[in-house]
């Protein structure tokens, strides 16, 4: 089922949005014309990511509190989590699927 997040345009500005759909925070990102969504929470310790760096370029997002790198399209870690010179245990996150209708942003959940 396709539910509403926001306006394509507003997202184009910021290039990255947290919405809450479903009591669930998702983080929309915009990379080159392509609308990307994933859990807005490190699986590392469940920080924000909307806080985090987004590298556009690389298609990555770094989670400030430990410095995992997540990969925006698959949800895979790029980097795992570190402390100092330890590389902490680190999952993947959620990804959604995202549809552009009107230059308007849907998820698929």
């Amino acid at each position: 089922m396709l539910q509403y997040a926001c306006e394509l345009s507003v997202l184009k500005e910021a290039l990255k949005l947290r919405i809450m759909i479903d009591q669930e925070a998702i983080l929309f990102l915009y990379q080159n014309g392509t609308v990307y969504a994933i859990k807005d929470r490190c699986p590392h310790l469940g920080v924000s990511l909307v806080q985090g760096k987004y590298d556009p370029e690389g298609g990555t997002v770094t989670c400030r509190g430990h410095g995992a790198k997540i990969n925006i399209k698959t949800g895979t870690i790029e980097e795992k989590a570190h402390f100092a010179f330890f590389k902490l245990p680190t999952k993947s996150t959620t990804t959604y699927t995202t549809k552009i209708v009107d230059n308007q942003v849907f998820i698929e959940k």
